[in-house]
């Protein structure tokens, strides 16, 4: 265990003061990820304030706790072990059961994952600096027009403030990485408050996931609605690269677009990826849409022209692909 003197010191270093105001603004160690509910019917963790700092340290240690007493005024060491203990297994429990739950809605027949949120109240950048910090909620809005709905884009009230839990985009972007999270189709719940039981659902896109540039923390996570036949970005997968001679020995893909814009019917399934086919693909061969595998009802959007849109070119030393 680290001792009190090394971890003040690192504060002290890393804040540049004593205010609460600097050591919230500057401690990004913001570990502590549990369920929104969960969040404000327990005390916030140490590690919150000071990274690594656990409650047995301050519990345990008096300059730790003095530490804590005069810069962090709000927490409060009233918690019980066995009360932490306990937040502890019903979180372990909670992911457990939350990925069981992820993984059968991904065998839907179209494909469609669930996340919740709850209608966000509070405005402003320091209200939403509060929610990142202290709740772990991502703030966002649901914008856009749904035809199936008579929702129009224009109309201010269709525009509904929500905050989303930190782990559940976390985990869809764990399991689909960055960019490809916003080319998925999720059904959003949306509750008005804890007390709400039942939430309204909206069919959205992920949009504009804006992160720190330096710390890479997730700032903000929009969601756009979706319907049939709404263009949708599906990610692009290289198939029969070994039937390739130049991709074997050495060769390359330089992609130009590692996206295209598809439109699914309704009643089918949206794919994952749209497959590209590498058989036979030499040096410096250009790869078109004619190498794309589309499954049956989805189509690329008007916006992929057949005659414009480029997958990539193959790119590699002569000696290396062999090709004359």
């Amino acid at each position: 265990m680290r001792s009190a003197r090394s971890i003040i010191g690192r504060v002290s270093l890393s804040c540049f003061g004593n205010s609460k105001s600097d050591a919230s603004s500057r401690l990004h160690g913001f570990s502590f990820s549990t369920k929104a509910k969960t969040l404000k019917s327990h005390q916030i963790q140490p590690s919150s304030f000071v990274a690594g700092v656990t409650i047995d340290d301050v519990e345990t240690n008096s300059t730790i706790a003095d530490y804590f007493a005069a810069n962090f005024p709000e927490y409060k060491t009233a918690v019980s072990s066995s009360e932490m203990s306990g937040l502890s297994e019903a979180k372990d429990n909670e992911d457990t059961e939350g990925d069981l739950e992820a993984d059968e809605i991904n065998e839907s027949p179209l494909n469609i994952r669930h996340l919740s949120s709850y209608k966000r109240t509070e405005e402003g950048s320091r209200m939403c600096v509060r929610l990142r910090e202290y709740y772990n909620l991502i703030p966002g809005v649901i914008y856009g027009s749904d035809p199936t709905q008579n929702i129009l884009s224009i109309d201010q009230s269709s525009k509904i403030l929500v905050k989303t839990p930190w782990e559940q985009i976390h985990r869809e972007m764990d399991r689909f990485t960055y960019h490809n999270f916003e080319s998925r189709v999720y059904d959003l719940t949306v509750y008005e408050d804890e007390s709400d039981d039942e939430g309204v659902v909206h069919r959205v896109v992920p949009a504009n996931v804006r992160r720190h540039p330096v710390l890479n923390k997730i700032y903000c996570c929009n969601f756009l609605r979706y319907f049939p036949g709404k263009p949708i970005k599906i990610p692009l997968v290289y198939i029969n690269e070994e039937e390739s001679g130049a991709l074997k020995r050495g060769g390359f893909v330089v992609p130009l677009n590692r996206h295209i814009s598809c439109v699914v019917d309704e009643g089918v399934r949206i794919p994952d990826a749209i497959e590209v086919d590498c058989t036979d693909l030499k040096l410096k061969d250009v790869i078109r849409m004619d190498r794309l595998i589309f499954p049956d009802g989805v189509k690329a959007s008007k916006k992929a022209r057949p005659d414009k849109f480029l997958v990539g070119t193959v790119f590699g030393r002569r000696s290396d692909t062999g090709d004359s």
